[in-house]
């Protein structure tokens, strides 16, 4: 008897657990910084009402490709650059922030992520001034 409802359970489980999850959708494409490739940064696909887990992954030479579920999306880009305060008791350089906040804390950059491949979803954003 315990088998049979384990079996059911396990079963249900199966079938029912999985209802809903939508396999990830891979994206991809180029990040410019004032029309050059952003040489090292992150890209983080939020989506739009909140209620999935974030995607991010890391630009380089301008290039990104991540996995991401459907959905429209907040697209935040995240870039640093030497600069700022150090830490002279560690040692280290300072960093400071390479973009505005209009391309991260604040973005309005979108993307609308459709279930399979999507290339060429590209982003043109503007260096901050050095400090």
């Amino acid at each position: 008897m315990r088998i049979r409802h384990a079996a059911v359970a396990a079963w249900l489980l199966g079938t029912l657990g999985c209802a809903g999850v939508e396999a990830p959708a891979e994206v991809s494409g180029t990040v410019l910084v004032d029309g050059q490739p952003l040489s090292d940064g992150e890209i983080v696909f939020v989506a739009a009402d909140n209620a999935k887990a974030p995607a991010a992954g890391p630009v380089v030479n301008g290039k990104y490709t991540v996995a991401v579920t459907p959905g429209p999306k907040k697209v935040k880009i995240q870039a640093s650059r030497p600069g700022g305060k150090g830490d002279a008791m560690m040692g280290s350089g300072g960093r400071e922030a390479r973009l505005g906040p209009e391309f991260n804390e604040q973005s309005k950059l979108t993307a609308d992520v459709k279930p399979g491949k999507n290339d060429g979803v590209d982003f043109r954003v503007k260096e901050l001034p050095k400090k």
